[in-house]
């Protein structure tokens, strides 16, 4: 059997849909499986073991028009590889198209799929009311699909030697070997709404560094994100957390986080990979919902903001700008980080 997986983006969407995946490699191991995926995220594909290929979608150079006619070759390339299913994860239109242009006879995608999706499916799943995580729910898509009975797991991410040395030589360089202990730090976050204020941060890092001053903190982000987390370490007043954003690529920051004993985030790309890797995270939640999107498996806590119009979805924030995440409290946050940080926390939702 010849298998694509559509699931073009983002960091967090194509992290859940792993265990799917991995399902589908234990049910059928013998089958090609092959992730049509942005270019720009082909890199995360490579963490999990069991996909053959990869297959990249230009979405920003083919979203002008005068590349418009590289998509024909594309096209063309997709269709002579003889795909016998193709399953839709992302559930839009453009994805749907992408399964339907592959020419697998058989297409599988959400009944609930956006933008009249639905239409390029030749199986169409309905999912539960009850399931609500998007793990559960692209997990639940192949089980239904296909018929499987197999049980769903959270997959081991491959780890890469070259990303694993140059993790261990920026750790020697800042120091972060010299406490008993790493706390990662988080501060961004794709939409505004999203950014619990860097004093808030800078708050629970603090009353780490006074209850636990063996434990070592760092910044991580992407570059464009390195002045936010400057903020937050010139906010501190007794922690010196090392800032890092900008420093590592993707392979990197994966066995950065692997070697971290818990990380403090918004709700972001960095805390859907720390909570892929079984990384233990606090985080904070303003417009988007902790239900659906949440860190997933045992051992996270996350904070939601009290909103009454929340969870709203929006990239500004409806009642003032980050009026929701301002109300959660840094206190209640670094007891919960020390409680995780001393292994004594459970699973939970605040």
């Amino acid at each position: 059997m010849n298998i694509l997986v559509v699931k073009p983006s983002s960091l967090g969407d194509i992290l859940h849909t792993f265990p799917a995946v991995d399902l589908l490699r234990r049910e059928f191991p013998d089958a090609g499986i092959t992730w049509l995926v942005n270019d720009n995220f082909a890199g995360l594909i490579d963490l999990l073991p069991g996909v053959d290929e990869v297959i990249l979608f230009r979405r920003q150079r083919w979203g002008q028009f005068r590349h418009w006619h590289e998509c024909i070759p594309f096209v063309r390339d997709l269709r002579q590889r003889g795909f016998d299913l193709a399953i839709d994860f992302q559930g839009l239109l453009r994805s749907a198209l992408l399964a339907w242009l592959s020419g697998a006879p058989v297409r599988i995608g959400f009944h609930s799929a956006r933008e009249c999706g639905r239409m390029f499916y030749t199986e169409k799943v309905m999912v539960p009311a009850n399931l609500n995580h998007a793990v559960d729910r692209n997990v639940f898509l192949v089980q239904s699909g296909l018929r499987l009975e197999g049980e769903m797991r959270v997959p081991p991410l491959r780890q890469h030697h070259d990303f694993d040395k140059f993790a261990r030589q920026l750790i020697q360089e800042n120091r972060l070997d010299a406490g008993q202990g790493l706390l990662a730090v988080a501060p961004g976050a794709r939409w505004a709404s999203k950014r619990w204020p860097a004093e808030s941060f800078a708050k629970v890092i603090d009353s780490v560094a006074q209850e636990r001053p063996e434990t070592v903190v760092w910044l991580l982000g992407s570059e464009d994100e390195r002045g936010l987390a400057e903020e937050v370490r010139a906010a501190c007043r007794v922690a010196s957390p090392a800032n890092l954003a900008g420093k590592t690529n993707l392979g990197t920051l994966c066995e950065m986080l692997r070697a971290s004993d818990a990380l403090l985030t918004n709700d972001s790309g960095p805390m859907h990979l720390a909570a892929a890797l079984g990384v233990p995270t606090v985080a904070i939640f303003g417009p988007t919902s902790a239900a659906l999107t949440g860190p997933y498996g045992p051992g996270h806590r996350v904070f939601s903001a009290p909103c009454a119009v929340g969870p709203c979805f929006r990239r500004t924030c409806p009642q003032g700008e980050r009026a929701c995440l301002e109300s959660i409290s840094s206190k209640k946050v670094a007891e919960a980080l020390l409680d995780v940080l001393s292994g004594e926390t459970k699973p939970s939702l605040s």
